[in-house]
């Protein structure tokens, strides 16, 4: 057993008393330790351990008069740093002034997985996948400028435009302004000019049938849940997901082609008429449509686009099912404040489901009756209307996915609790380790499964954009499409939505019900093993429910017992970390769907550990993972 050592440290003493603060100690690696109080009888003195320390120090005693011995033991906490030695802090205050060093070696623990991934690689027949950089949603700050002559000076330029480069032979400029914009409307009315046009951003074409939409690589949920192996899939069946919310902007450039629009069965069940163009959103006019951000996450096309303005995007961004002939009919429910009622959800859901309706007189029949209904809404009101239309939609095999709610707490919210419906949870980003619950997320027993929602607070990977999900919405005050960030178990739906709409494109299943019994299988467990109010039967994962095989991916070990510990071993298997002792669970895969996580149908390894505090080292030796 390791003796603990003095740490030479620095100290002050009150000038009213004789005594000695000790200068530091080192404790066993089991965390337990002792230091002697020196001090007159009659010197008072206590011990107060740095709060914002890593490790919880109980001091025993931590107080007293005169000459003692303490008893120290050092506790992990959840998110111990892994490094060889923590180190804490204890101050002394009373009639002896100073601070006690108190370092802790942790034990050195090591392993090799195998195979090693570039051993699996060679024996598969994919190329190496990369994912394109945030660059490619930069904002572009140049313009290009073709003159009918070659002037002798720049025509047309706001005082703040600056020449970049002239090419006199081909009469080209290239500008830089702060309002690309502004000037490019002054160069377009200039008789000199014969275009202008952005400086934009070209890359290269990706090997792996990846998206190349600009904001593409900020769709971190698509990474997440493995979406992003969504092309490996073939798809032959049309599917129509019915998207009941505040409406939808048809003139989307990246929802073109995607949307039944006015007479192919779109329904406004607000105004009363067949046209559910969201016309407002009170709440954020500047980059607001709730029906049109979760239209996209379903189905935004892939692809470039005629864009909106000079300077707008030519792709944007893309839904999870932008692979698979998947069209949505936007039903709209909801009114300018994001307000509607049970009865005009309840119709929604029969009219969606293909069943006729009667509304303010009027009888409807849907004519592309949908096998997948998204409801991003709810209330914590139990609603017979709405549970008896969701037990009819259920009975011709259509899945009701709806969002378990925001309210942070274990409310019921309807239509997700109604029986038959899939009820939504949402999680974090936190791509470090397993997504956590998000913070606004309700937890019950009717959640079902778990899908990313976001936090649009935190920018938790400092890429300088929050960690919401991103999808196309509309600017009101500017009168064009734009992007945002949203954050939400509204957010979490569509994506389960967009799952069930690609396994009955795929052929996999015959309906959303069919859809859901495949999917349900394949969920990665999180929290506590089986279901759970946090995540339902697990969090989305997509690859294996497709059967699609991803390229051999990165190695990831998880360590769980005293502290925790996510590790990404070295391109050979090899993997390093420091843990105090103590029983683990080690859970190892190589991460074939490239989210972080250790999913079904990825090779894999579970076995418990045990870190012994007789020794500050120990090899695993060689970990191999059993194929799934």
């Amino acid at each position: 057993m390791p003796r603990w050592v003095l740490v030479l440290l620095a100290l002050a003493l009150a000038a009213c008393r004789n005594g000695t603060v000790p200068e530091g100690t080192t404790l066993s690696p089991e965390g337990t330790g002792r230091f002697g109080m020196t001090a007159p009888a009659n010197a008072v003195w206590q011990l107060v351990p740095d709060p914002n320390a890593p490790a919880f120090l109980q001091l025993t005693p931590n107080r007293g008069i005169g000459p003692a011995v303490v008893q120290v033991t050092a506790s992990p906490t959840p998110f111990l740093p892994d490094q060889a030695v923590v180190e804490a802090r204890v101050a002394v205050s009373g009639d002896l002034n100073g601070v006690i060093r108190v370092r802790w070696p942790l034990v050195r623990v090591t392993g090799t997985l195998y195979p090693p991934p570039l051993e699996a690689a060679r024996n598969a027949s994919f190329p190496a996948r990369g994912l394109f950089t945030p660059e490619a949603a930069a904002p572009v700050r140049e313009v290009l400028v073709k003159y009918r002559s070659s002037p002798a000076r720049p025509l047309a330029l706001t005082a703040s435009a600056r020449v970049l480069a002239h090419d006199p032979q081909h009469r080209l400029l290239r500008l830089e302004a702060p309002d690309p914009q502004a000037l490019l409307e002054r160069l377009a009315a200039d008789p000199a000019v014969e275009w202008a046009e952005p400086n934009a951003r070209v890359y290269a074409l990706s090997v792996a049938g990846e998206p190349m939409d600009a904001f593409y690589p900020l769709q971190w949920h698509l990474r997440r849940t493995g979406a992003r192996w969504a092309h490996l899939a073939t798809y032959p069946v049309p599917v129509t997901v019915a998207v009941i919310d505040t409406g939808v902007r048809f003139d989307h450039p990246d929802l073109s082609g995607r949307v039944w629009g006015p007479g192919e069965g779109a329904l406004d069940l607000v105004e009363g008429d067949t046209d559910p163009t969201d016309p407002f959103d009170n709440l954020k006019p500047e980059a607001g449509s709730h029906g049109t951000h979760v239209t996209g996450l379903i189905a935004a096309s892939a692809g470039p686009f005629p864009p909106a303005c000079p300077t707008c995007t030519n792709s944007g961004t893309v839904g999870l099912a932008w692979p698979a002939p998947v069209k949505v009919l936007p039903i709209r429910v909801l009114d300018t404040r994001g307000s509607g009622t049970v009865a005009a959800v309840a119709a929604a859901i029969r009219y969606a489901a293909g069943l006729p309706i009667t509304w303010d007189g009027v009888t409807y029949t849907n004519p592309h009756p949908a096998q997948v209904i998204n409801l991003s809404l709810g209330t914590t009101a139990f609603s017979h209307a709405m549970c008896e239309a969701v037990r009819e939609a259920t009975a011709r095999g259509v899945a009701v996915v709806a969002a378990a709610g925001n309210g942070a707490a274990s409310n019921l919210v309807y239509p997700a609790s109604c029986d038959g419906a899939i009820s939504v949870a949402a999680t974090d980003y936190n791509f470090g380790g397993a997504p956590r619950r998000a913070w606004y997320s309700e937890f019950n027993d009717a959640v079902d499964v778990s899908a990313p929602g976001g936090d649009v607070s935190v920018d938790s990977d400092r890429d300088g954009y929050p960690d919401g999900i991103l999808s196309t919405t509309w600017n009101y005050v500017e009168g064009r499409p734009n992007y945002a960030f949203y954050m939400g178990t509204s957010q979490a739906t569509p994506q389960v939505a967009g799952a069930l709409a690609l396994l009955i494109a795929s052929g996999r299943a015959a309906t959303g019900q069919a859809a859901w019994a495949a999917l349900q299988p394949h969920l990665t467990d999180l929290g506590d093993p089986g279901p759970d109010p946090a995540f339902g039967y697990g969090f989305l994962n997509l690859p294996p429910a497709l059967g699609v095989t991803p390229p051999p991916g990165p190695f990831r070990v998880t360590l769980t017992g005293p502290t925790t510990r996510h590790l990404v071993p070295d391109a050979d298997g090899r993997f390093v970390t420091h843990l105090p002792p103590g029983r683990y669970a080690l859970t190892a895969c190589r991460d074939d769907s490239a989210n972080g996580l250790c999913d079904p149908g990825e090779p894999a390894l579970e076995q418990s550990l045990e870190v012994p505090g007789d020794a500050l080292e120990q090899d695993l030796g060689a970990l191999s993972l059993t194929p799934p």
